[in-house]
């Protein structure tokens, strides 16, 4: 475990054993900032040297893995999980909206009125939030981040169909390269091609054998699991495709949207790289790692200098996103014989508010989940722990955040 550290102007310096931050502390010569992850701050000035650290992002739709490299060793991973209901949030503005407009048929029309879904370059909201999401994240993990490397497309379809391929990368007689296998999974949307069924160890194939002068390309490859695959070498079965198309190049133009916006971000503050998607595999296997998002991360910070760096999670942390507080003053639809029912009933009790970490009894430190309609706290549920308490046993330790970090 790792207690990270800030100076005392504020810039964040190499993360220090627990036990040099036990004697801080009790010296005097630091104070306790943040609790997860648990975070000092140095009252007194002292020199900013600091070691270059990278930091791997596997960039995902639903969850981001994370790693921070530095000194030969794993400083943070974690996973970032993105919020998944701002397109379902957007949906009901747009039919309140509607529906106001119908009740205010008496009003002049207004047509194509809303300049920012009109600019160039616009981003839809939930792929802006999901971008935004990562860089909050990377501004506020506690390590002096020097470099920034971002796994790019999962495919280089430039390469899909060169039969010049070029590289020691590219050197590999023995197994197909995993940037054609990637491109045939994605293409045949991760899916057995025989059976349909996923969820399972999938093989590119190639539909005329190599043996028979068949080609490793693109057009030549089908997804299959690996009981169809091996069922289909033994003749038990024939193969229901003859032929596929190539790739669609707009399946990687999808995955590519909003990246661009994250890498102009990340440039002005960071050294920032990219790396394909089969790269990062292949470099993960090598390592002999297995699939995740902070094990790809982790790939993709070391894959330049090619260090061989010991995988744990001693440092790791999930990062979920709280909504600090709502606009919205009334559910959708009326209750019969209420009427309209507000949306949020209970408001904050004794100066705490949702979110807010606590030291309850002098005993417990917690965090509130909830404020019930009596002013009572509630908590997390935890065997021989307080569900609930009063305002008058709780004791304040920090302040609800909106990015909220937890341990495993």
């Amino acid at each position: 475990m790792k207690v990270y550290v800030i100076n005392k102007n504020g810039h964040f310096l190499m993360p220090c054993k627990p036990s040099k931050a036990r004697k801080l502390l009790r010296d005097g010569k630091a104070k306790v900032v943040k609790r997860t992850p648990f975070t000092i701050q140095l009252t007194w000035d002292c020199e900013e040297n600091t070691q270059p650290i990278t930091l791997g992002i596997d960039k995902g739709s639903k969850t981001t893995g994370f790693c921070g490299v530095g000194n030969g060793e794993i400083l943070i991973s974690g996973h970032i999980n993105h919020r998944t209901d701002v397109s379902k949030k957007m949906t009901v503005r747009a039919a309140n909206r509607r529906q106001r407009r119908s009740r205010l048929w008496y009003r002049t029309p207004r047509f194509l009125n809303r300049s920012s879904s009109k600019r160039s370059g616009r981003l839809p909201p939930s792929i802006k939030t999901n971008i935004d999401e990562v860089l909050r994240v990377v501004k506020k993990l506690p390590l002096p981040i020097t470099s920034v490397i971002v796994e790019d497309v999962l495919i280089d379809i430039a390469k899909l169909n060169n039969p010049q391929l070029q590289g020691k990368d590219y050197q590999q007689p023995n197994r197909l390269h995993e940037n054609l296998r990637l491109a045939t999974l994605l293409r045949d949307d991760f899916s057995c091609q025989q059976c349909k069924i996923k969820n399972t160890r999938l093989e590119a194939h190639h539909i005329q054998p190599k043996s028979q002068g068949g080609k490793e390309t693109i057009k030549n490859l089908l997804t299959l699991c690996s009981a169809c695959h091996t069922k289909l070498h033994a003749g038990k079965i024939k193969l229901k495709k003859s032929g596929v198309s190539g790739f669609n190049d707009q399946i990687a133009q999808r995955t590519m949207l909003g990246k661009r916006y994250l890498e102009q971000s990340l440039r002005h503050d960071y050294n920032f790289a990219k790396v394909y998607g089969y790269q990062t595999a292949y470099f993960r296997k090598q390592l002999g790692l297995e699939k995740d998002h902070d094990s790809d991360a982790l790939a993709i910070a070391t894959m330049k200098h090619g260090e061989k760096i010991d995988f744990h999670r001693h440092n790791f942390y999930m990062i979920n996103f709280r909504a600090k507080q709502t606009r919205r003053l009334y559910r959708d639809l009326p209750v019969k014989g209420k009427g309209r029912v507000k949306y949020q009933v209970n408001k904050s009790s004794g100066g705490f508010s949702k979110g807010d970490i606590v030291l309850v009894k002098n005993k417990y430190v917690k965090q509130i989940n909830s404020i019930y309609s009596n002013g009572s706290l509630a908590f997390k549920r935890q065997k021989g722990e307080p569900n609930s308490s009063g305002p008058q046993n709780c004791r304040l330790l920090e302040r609800q955040s909106t990015m909220v970090f937890s341990s495993i």
